[in-house]
């Protein structure tokens, strides 16, 4: 699991607002620190075949903010270097909302349960098996998520390999 950055201050408030207040405008600046990580880790990255965001439900609101900070990495990446999902044809979709797992006072258990649920409404559009995956996100706190889809699309989907890349990772002690 990589991180563009931690997640304390100011950037923390950044995702918060663009997350659960819809501010647009953020998506294209995650969506260009997600390709210049990318550009400047070229090297441990020569064997990835996909990038997909984690994906959020359709109807979350105020926004998709995965899929919008995703359309926002793919249109950054004007040379096409990269092999991100392109948005008009995801690779994998959330099916419906479960209860998230974010915010302080929430238990390792229960943060493992919304997970899980979360992975069970996942779909795969499209193949990935043999593929060596880059699966981005906007904050690691756990694992718990990274964990649980990454084993769905190895199991289910017989991806070969699924790497992680969050914008921010909280720190170690932190929550």
């Amino acid at each position: 699991m990589d991180a563009v950055a931690l997640f304390a201050a100011p950037l923390d408030a950044k995702i918060k607002k663009f997350k659960y207040d819809g501010a647009k405008g953020w998506a294209v600046i995650f969506g260009r620190l997600i390709v210049g990580w990318l550009n400047a880790h070229a090297d441990q990255l020569a064997d990835i075949d996909l990038i997909v965001g984690n994906p959020s439900a359709a109807e979350r609101t105020p926004i998709q903010h995965i899929e919008t900070i995703m359309l926002a990495a793919h249109a950054e990446d004007t040379a096409g270097r990269w092999p991100i999902a392109a948005p008009s044809s995801p690779v994998l979709v959330k099916t419906s909302e479960t209860k998230k797992s974010a915010g302080d006072g929430v238990s390792w258990s229960d943060k493992m349960e919304a997970a899980k649920a979360h992975a069970a409404v996942l779909k795969l559009r499209q193949s990935v098996q043999g593929k060596r995956i880059l699966l981005i996100d906007d904050v690691f706190t756990t694992g718990a998520t990274f964990h649980t889809v990454g084993k769905m699309l190895m199991t289910q989907g017989r991806a070969t390999e699924v790497r992680g890349l969050v914008l921010a990772r909280v720190p170690f002690g932190g929550s």
